[in-house]
């Protein structure tokens, strides 16, 4: 899927998680670098709630959602979306599937890495790559994640970290290079409850048309 088909699909979350295990860490990184680093070591599942704020430039629109998330890094993902427009988000190892009830339709898909990078979504799988992939900032208590790779549509993102939470991050912004900006907040967010590989396996209710793409 091409990087606008992904940020559409998944309303920018889903916009706006999956770049941050397994990573070396350099001399410069910071506390707040070293602190979410340290957390994902331990994490086997996370889960909890979400709000975000998309702010879309050329149309002067603020668009809100909100819904639960369940991650069990660094290959399963879910988002559920709430409210009017219901919709479901599923990553399983390497398949994108989502579905959007209003339309009794899931779209299903190879998952595209290049284009989940470069969304909220990189930065809560897990930490692979960042190094390679971004330019690590910290200022006070906000850390800056900048591309290296100039093809990428995100300008950066902030990502801000917890601090009374298991979860060590609170609130992941993107900037795009159109000036639009995705702000996403976790709350209640619970780590290794024992979450099932099933959770994270798209079941169609009957009658749901599947498009494979």
């Amino acid at each position: 899927m091409k990087v606008k088909t992904v940020l559409s699909a998944v309303k920018m979350v889903s916009a706006a998680l999956c770049v941050l295990l397994m990573v070396s860490v350099a001399d410069a990184a910071g506390p707040i670098f070293m602190k979410i680093k340290s957390a994902y070591d331990s994490f086997k599942d996370i889960s909890g709630k979400f709000s975000q704020l998309s702010r879309i430039k050329d149309l002067n629109k603020e668009m809100t959602y909100e819904g639960q998330f369940s991650i069990k890094p660094p290959s399963k993902m879910s988002w559920r979306y709430e409210g009017e427009d219901e919709q479901e988000v599923y990553i399983n190892d390497d398949e994108l599937t989502i579905y959007k009830k209003k339309h009794n339709q899931a779209m299903r898909s190879k998952l595209d890495e290049a284009a989940i990078a470069q969304t909220p979504l990189a930065l809560l799988r897990g930490l692979k790559d960042i190094e390679k992939d971004y330019d690590i900032a910290e200022k006070k208590d906000v850390m800056r994640l900048t591309p290296k790779n100039p093809s990428f549509k995100v300008k950066y993102f902030d990502v801000y970290p917890s601090k009374d939470s298991p979860f060590p991050i609170k609130k992941i912004v993107l900037y795009d290079k159109n000036d639009n900006t995705v702000e996403l907040t976790l709350q209640g967010v619970k780590v290794n409850v024992g979450l099932s590989d099933e959770m994270f396996q798209f079941t169609p209710p009957e009658g749901v048309t599947i498009v494979d793409n």
